[in-house]
C-alpha cells in the first residue's frame, strides 16, 4: 500500500482497518493478508461499523437499508479517539481518491 508507506515515512502513522462485505471469511483473510491490514470480523461487528459510517455495498441494501452515503470502497478517516475527521468516497475514483486527501500539518491531516 503505497499510500500507507508514504504516510508512515512522513511521520504520520496510518493503520487501515478493512470492514468486509465479503461473503466468506477466507476471502477476508486473503484480502487483508495481501494488503497487510487489520479487519473487522464478518457479521454483526462489520454491519455495525457499516451502519455507523453509512457505507455498504449495494448488494447489502436489503439487509442494511437504503440510507447509505456511499458504496464500497470508501475510506473513513478517524482520529486517535475514534472521531471521524475525513471521508473519502473511493467508489467512483478508486485509488485516485487518496490524491484528494492532502497530508497537512494540522495534526488531523
Amino acid at each position: 500500500m503505497q499510500f500507507r508507506e508514504a504516510a508512515n515515512s512522513s511521520g504520520k502513522e496510518v493503520e487501515i482497518i478493512y470492514v468486509p462485505s465479503d461473503r466468506q471469511a477466507a476471502d477476508v483473510v486473503k484480502r487483508t493478508s495481501s494488503m497487510n491490514m487489520l479487519s473487522v470480523p464478518i457479521g454483526e461487528e462489520a454491519d455495525a461499523m457499516k451502519r455507523k459510517y453509512k457505507i455498504w455495498a449495494g448488494a447489502e441494501s436489503l439487509k442494511l437499508g437504503m440510507g447509505r452515503r456511499s458504496g464500497v470502497p470508501a475510506l473513513v478517516v478517524l482520529d486517535k479517539s475514534g472521531d471521524e475527521v475525513a471521508f473519502i468516497a473511493a467508489e467512483s475514483k478508486g485509488a485516485k481518491a487518496l490524491g484528494d486527501w492532502l497530508l497537512d500539518d494540522s495534526g488531523l491531516w
